[in-house]
């Protein structure tokens, strides 16, 4: 839900549309742009001599515009194989693809944002083995490790991230912003914050209201302290729900956290505030005049939403990003990501040939040229993508030390939803610490 929440407003307040590469038509070679020229040779080299034909059915949870520009990186395959791609959109992907599995009526391919969903479908032996598909070699050398393992169930691979989005970006305004953005350690962003709450200017705007979903930011917050202070190995304790809530890193990182969001001269407005503001309506007061707080957490789709929101802005002028400074020194250049995973039902040659065009960097190009979706795909080029802001955030990925998925979201799904619950608990009223932390341990252990 926090993803379709996301891309909804994303694409509500910044649509980025990609010309001409909208058709499934045959186009000509004048026609074709460097990138799709490049993903055509891919498609023809990958398709080679076979005859291949009929229908692809892959299910999604995109629609409308988004769903379009997604389905445009598939033309240069379609043209090339005569094979048909049809994309099958819903909201309510767990049910629906849960239904259509247990039916024996799966699609043959699906890019779900339900990571714990596919790695269940891993488990249970429903999703085919991608190993003897792909050229694994080039895949390693493409894909971060960590989201390998993240798709893969006994050392064998079965799903792969077909888009992504970086997490954890701390946002200001260049043309206010005083404090560091490259600073090694947390300690020294915070302690900037703290020496400007302490001359009467609050260094932080943060909201928590997202509907049902509220809360959700929250953890965001509490994840980038959880990975940047204890690293991959807690995160990944953490992420499958061995590591107690009780813990002390847990503790800690809900500690950090509370000193900013629970200190009325630490954040715009206030916990009261925090707790009952939209997530998006919270950062605008970033711009605006004069500014009420000069930093805020996001995922890098904040850009072209500040933008399509504030008038007279610009990114890179007034908006801008660097990656949360990790609480220890000694653990530099941790990425947290969202995304889809892309897995398939159906062992045939179309869908072979299929899923080896889409992990190519040639591919995965049109879909980041898009200006909707990074690629966790590090050998696409910078500038296949449209924006300095998309450049900016998808050189982060590229050059991260290690890349994990969003920890709530991985947890089980009632359990994530009882971490929202207590981080707007906690925020209203930090003294229920401990009870917070028992509840979602509870929690933990109802759904082991």
């Amino acid at each position: 839900m926090r993803h379709l929440i996301v891309r909804t407003a994303a694409l509500a307040s910044a649509a980025i549309l990609l010309a001409a590469c909208g058709t499934t038509e045959p186009s000509t070679n004048e026609s074709r742009s460097p990138l799709e020229e490049a993903a055509f040779l891919a498609a023809q080299e990958i398709v080679g001599d076979q005859e291949l034909d009929g229908t692809i059915t892959i299910l999604g949870s995109l629609g409308g515009d988004q769903m379009d520009q997604f389905m445009s990186a598939f033309a240069p395959f379609e043209e090339v194989s005569g094979v048909d791609v049809r994309y099958e959109g819903t909201r309510d992907m767990l049910s629906v693809l849960e239904t259509r599995v247990q039916g024996g009526n799966p699609p043959d391919l699906v890019t779900n944002p339900s990571i714990g969903q596919m790695r269940q479908l891993m488990a249970s032996g429903d999703l085919i083995q991608l190993d003897p598909i792909l050229d694994m070699a080039t895949v390693r050398r493409d894909y971060d490790a960590g989201l390998l393992e993240l798709g893969s169930h006994d050392g064998t691979l079965y799903g792969i991230m077909d888009t992504a989005a970086v997490k954890g970006l701390v946002y200001y305004d260049p043309a206010h912003y005083t404090g560091p953005v490259d600073a090694a350690a947390w300690a020294d962003l915070d302690q900037w914050a703290l020496g400007q709450a302490a001359a009467g200017q609050t260094p932080w705007c943060i909201g928590l209201e997202s509907g049902a979903a509220s809360g959700w930011p929250a953890t965001d917050w509490i994840e980038q302290f959880m990975l940047t202070g204890y690293g991959v190995e807690v995160w990944d304790q953490w992420a499958a729900s061995e590591l107690p809530w009780t813990s002390p890193e847990v503790r800690a990182a809900f500690e950090q956290f509370g000193r900013i969001a629970t200190d009325a001269a630490m954040v715009n407005g206030g916990p009261t505030t925090v707790a009952s503001t939209d997530f998006i309506k919270a950062a605008l007061p970033l711009w605006s005049d004069p500014p009420r707080c000069e930093l805020t957490l996001q995922a890098d789709w904040l850009t072209a939403t500040a933008v399509a929101e504030v008038p007279g802005i610009a990114e890179g002028t007034d908006v801008d990003f660097f990656l949360f400074p990790p609480l220890d020194p000694a653990q530099p250049g941790l990425v947290e990501t969202s995304g889809e995973m892309l897995g398939a039902f159906t062992d045939t040659p179309e869908v072979r040939a299929l899923l080896q065009f889409l992990v190519t960097a040639e591919s995965q190009a049109l879909i980041s040229a898009t200006g909707q979706w990074l690629s966790a795909n590090k050998s696409v080029p910078a500038d296949a993508y449209p924006t300095q802001s998309r450049q900016k955030a998808a050189g982060i990925l590229a050059s991260a030390t290690a890349v994990r998925f969003d920890a709530s979201d991985l947890m089980p799904q009632a359990v994530n939803q009882a971490f929202w619950s207590a981080s707007l608990t906690y925020v209203n009223d930090p003294s229920k610490l401990d009870e917070v932390l028992e509840t979602l341990e509870q929690a933990r252990l109802d759904n082991l």
